[in-house]
């Protein structure tokens, strides 16, 4: 593994920096109550600064959610996979750790829950980037154990179809405080085992 010049490193600190001091204040404040202003006080640094290593807020906001978030589900997925080799299994322990999350969230992840989601729908290319992103982790899972599927059932299909009925789950959390999660998740988890699986 190569060492990092100094210069690297000041440029490494500077961006970690930036995401602990934003997501304290998202914690604080939310996401909308948050400006660049406030987060190079925070960091201490030039708005011309912030700029050398993000466009906007928004494009600090997708790599926090990226790394916050999305490395989470791939993680799952990796976890799932050393847990037991069979698919129903994988899909429970998946299911279980989505629901919990859900349930025991922090305000600070709940708000980055629903920017990610938000930012689906209001930036084509970077929510396809989200999306494809969650597919390839879904994709993994199903291909490496694609002789359990259904005939006829490709692994790319049934990662699209996950990933899309567990993004409705979450957006319906989002905006109900009383959905039940665990029981959502639980029922998802049913039906992809009796519609996807061959038994």
């Amino acid at each position: 593994m190569t060492q990092l010049g100094r210069r690297e490193r000041k440029k490494k600190a500077v961006r970690e920096n930036i995401t602990e001091q934003t997501l304290r204040l998202i914690a604080r404040y939310g996401v909308e109550g948050i400006t660049i202003d406030a987060i190079c006080d925070c960091v201490d640094i030039a708005k011309k600064t912030f700029y050398n290593y993000y466009a906007s807020k928004h494009d600090l906001m997708v790599d926090i959610c990226q790394s916050e978030l999305l490395q989470r589900t791939d993680d799952l997925i990796t976890e799932a996979i050393a847990t037991s080799s069979d698919l129903a299994e994988q899909l429970d322990f998946i299911m279980s750790v989505s629901a919990a999350r859900n349930s025991t969230v922090s305000k600070l992840e709940r708000e980055l829950i629903g920017y990610l989601v938000g930012s689906l729908s209001t930036n084509l290319s970077q929510g396809g980037g989200q999306i494809a992103f969650m597919n390839s982790c879904f994709y993994r899972l199903y291909s490496n154990s694609e002789s359990q599927l259904k005939a006829g059932l490709s692994p790319s299909f049934c990662a699209e179809m996950t990933v899309g009925m567990a993004n409705a789950i979450t957006l319906n959390w989002l905006h109900n405080d009383d959905y039940n999660t665990q029981e959502r998740f639980a029922q998802l988890r049913s039906f992809i085992v009796d519609s996807m699986l061959a038994h």
